[in-house]
């Protein structure tokens, strides 16, 4: 419980605590519309039900804006902490320490995610003038109160069990060898994930911008799942194809690394544009799948083609960000490989 100590720890935990307390609040109510809320009737319970599901929606959205924040959090408590635990030269060092670190990790981004999508729904309901979607963000909102405490237990169970005092390794020491050892870090999955990612992004910015021009449902639909689709190799690409230019050492494939001063911090801006690219893009996908009612379907269009066209600006970002270390070492090495030599 010493680890309560760390103003970083105590911030992470804060976060996880708020998220699902406003998630459990939300679900709540959620539990009640679920079971008693019929739009078709104009009762004074069913407009008291109304009153308070708004009530619930308020705290689902600042609960969702929570979590995703909760995700920034887990970044800056590892780069933190990796200043006080021996041998831990980024916040990998402290991930690996504990074997809850990377589980947490997963956990946090992965509940983050699914909480920017359901800001995006609860914005598109927002827009919609009846209530067509009071039932599906009852149940998104119930499923987010489970998912936020299992984030919130993965975190605990590693910053608390977190031994500060324990000797850690390196990335270098853990990744570096790994990656220099096998030819197949060079030439097979870092190319292969480069392309898929660099094609991936290009497809999603075109149909995201058809998708946004002519927002019919199946069009955002496809635009949607292909961002999502196109998030793992992105994220592959800039661990085996950005780290190591920006570091200019061809086995230094440390995703943490990047969120270090000495690359100017390259990776916030640029996993900020991967997550908002991907949040908006499924949020308007799934809006989409929701829209039944005419209502929905009359909204759906604007609310679509706005946010698909923030998803391609981010996706654009992202491309660029991830550039620019690929294109500086290109530019200093006078256009030698990193990998293979000139």
């Amino acid at each position: 419980m010493t680890n309560l100590l760390e103003p970083w720890v105590l911030l992470r935990l804060a976060a996880g605590v708020v998220a699902f307390a406003l998630f459990a609040r939300g679900a709540v109510t959620a539990q009640r519309v679920l079971r008693h809320f019929d739009v078709r009737r104009a009762t004074e319970g069913q407009l008291a039900l109304e009153k308070q599901l708004e009530l619930a929606a308020t705290f689902a959205r600042v609960a969702a804006v929570v979590q995703v924040l909760a995700l920034a959090l887990s970044a800056l408590a590892g780069e933190r902490l990796s200043r006080g635990v021996r041998g831990a030269m980024c916040a990998y060092g402290v991930f690996s320490a504990h074997e809850w670190g990377f589980r947490s990790l997963a956990a946090t981004a992965g509940v983050a995610l699914a909480a920017g999508v359901v800001t995006q729904i609860y914005a598109f309901d927002a827009r919609v003038r009846t209530l067509d979607l009071a039932r599906p963000l009852a149940i998104a909102t119930c499923v987010m109160a489970p998912l936020s405490l299992l984030d919130l237990a993965a975190a605990s169970k590693f910053l608390l069990g977190l031994d500060l005092s324990v000797v850690a390794s390196c990335c270098s020491v853990q990744l570096d060898p790994v990656a220099a050892a096998g030819e197949a870090y060079a030439s097979g999955p870092r190319v292969l994930l480069t392309v898929v990612a660099l094609v991936g992004a290009a497809l999603s910015i075109v149909a995201a911008l058809l998708a946004a021009r002519s927002p019919s449902r199946p069009r955002v639909l496809f635009a949607g799942a292909l961002s999502v689709v196109t998030l793992p190799a992105a994220f592959g690409a800039t661990v085996l194809e950005v780290a190591p230019h920006a570091f200019e050492v061809p086995n230094h494939v440390c995703p943490f690394c990047l969120l270090e001063p000495d690359v100017y911090g390259l990776g916030y801006p640029l996993f900020g544009a991967l997550f908002l690219a991907t949040a908006w893009a499924a949020g308007a996908a799934v809006s989409a799948a929701l829209s039944r009612g005419a209502a929905a379907k009359a909204a759906l269009g604007g609310f679509a083609a706005r946010r698909l066209r923030l998803g391609a600006i981010a996706w654009a970002s992202a491309v660029a960000l991830g550039a620019l270390p690929v294109v500086r070492y290109a530019i200093v090495a006078g256009g030698a490989s990193l990998f293979h030599g000139p």
